[in-house]
């Protein structure tokens, strides 16, 4: 099951040069045939445009449904700035879709969130119901945010301070989120579930590739130390900022018992649904 958007260019169709030199030109696409696909690493999401070889004035969106809701967040202004660029028409054919136009990023909203509903009611009345994992969707849309801006906010940081993706991982038996923090080096760190902290190991050749250990900290018991450091409002981060960590850090991090990292079973992105969504149905 899948939201499918028909796209057109009534004046001049669309070129495979075109077409790929304006996909190859942004961000998290690669070229694949025909198709333009979309994966983004840190949040996880993926869609495609698919040109007609047999028609070049006809291009096809294809985003799939039982995902959660960010999915659609981050597709409509990627499908909004293809059509304003190559002034296209397009055709929505969802039962409440935008039909014949004009698109718009709330009707492709309107029309993704009604279609992707359908999608989870589907499979969750199906007879073989899927294990599911779920998240509150505003703290999806949080994650995703979050997410979504990390690459921006390294740039902007450049080496002095890390921006973690926040993860998710299956932990006692409930989707919980995870950040990793490296050597405890200068961070911007945004509230998790837990930290997985990485650590040179003291007994090891400093030179050695596999010199790392590795500890899984609660927040709970990690917060009383980071609170220490200012909160950063606008990123909604803690800003762990110093040219050497503190002793009393040095100290916290080294106390921590080790825990394989091999252990830790992580979650992709398009796994976790929303909670609302799926108690509807289930």
């Amino acid at each position: 099951m899948s939201f499918d958007l028909y796209l057109s260019s009534e004046r001049s169709p669309l070129t495979e040069k075109q077409f790929e030199k304006y996909f190859s030109e942004r961000d998290h696409y690669s070229i694949e045939g025909s198709q333009a696909l979309y994966e983004n690493s840190d949040t996880g999401v993926y869609f495609y445009f698919e040109r007609d070889a047999d028609n070049p004035g006809s291009i096809a969106f294809n985003l799939n449904y039982f995902r959660p809701h960010f999915f659609g967040l981050e597709a409509a202004p990627e499908v909004a700035e293809f059509i304003r660029t190559f002034d296209l028409s397009i055709y929505d054919p969802q039962a409440e879709g935008m039909e014949d136009g004009p698109f718009s990023i709330e009707g492709f909203l309107d029309s993704w969130n009604a279609g992707n509903r359908f999608g989870y009611k589907a499979v969750l009345s199906s007879e073989h119901q899927p294990e599911t994992h779920v998240y509150p969707t505003k703290e999806l849309q949080h994650i995703w945010k979050w997410n979504f801006n990390r690459s921006r906010s390294q740039d902007e940081a450049g080496d002095d301070r890390f921006v973690p993706i926040i993860m998710f991982m299956n932990g006692n038996n409930k989707v919980q989120t995870l950040i990793v923090w490296p050597h405890a080096c200068p961070i911007y760190m945004p509230k998790a579930d837990s930290v997985l902290v990485i650590r040179k190991d003291s007994t090891a050749d400093p030179d050695a590739e596999d010199s790392d250990e590795y500890t899984l900290v609660e927040w709970s018991d990690i917060e009383p130390t980071i609170t220490e450091f200012p909160y950063d409002e606008k990123r909604g981060c803690y800003s762990l900022d110093y040219d050497s960590p503190p002793w009393s850090l040095v100290n916290f991090v080294e106390s921590l018992p080790l825990v394989p990292h091999d252990s830790l079973a992580g979650l992709p992105y398009d796994s976790v649904l929303n909670a609302e969504l799926v108690s509807e149905f289930e």
